[in-house]
């Protein structure tokens, strides 16, 4: 993965939402979570659906593989 394609996820306590950064763009994840680490789960299963991954990562081979970075 370039360092372009870092993933920070930023979580609020509050609402139980979260935010997906990845580069230069920002995703709202569609649902709200009850922990940090769930959404830290969903992060990683979207970043490697979604955001198509898993077809430009060769180190890694599946979804919960992918570094998040919890802010």
């Amino acid at each position: 993965m370039r360092s372009e394609e870092n993933l920070e996820l930023h979580f609020d306590l509050l609402s139980h939402r979260a935010l997906l950064s990845c580069g230069d763009r920002d995703y709202v994840l569609p649902d709200s979570y009850p922990s940090k680490e769930m959404a830290r789960l969903a992060a990683q299963k979207f970043a490697w659906e979604t955001l198509g991954l898993k077809h430009r990562t060769r180190e890694f081979t599946q979804a919960s593989d992918l570094p998040v970075w919890l802010r």
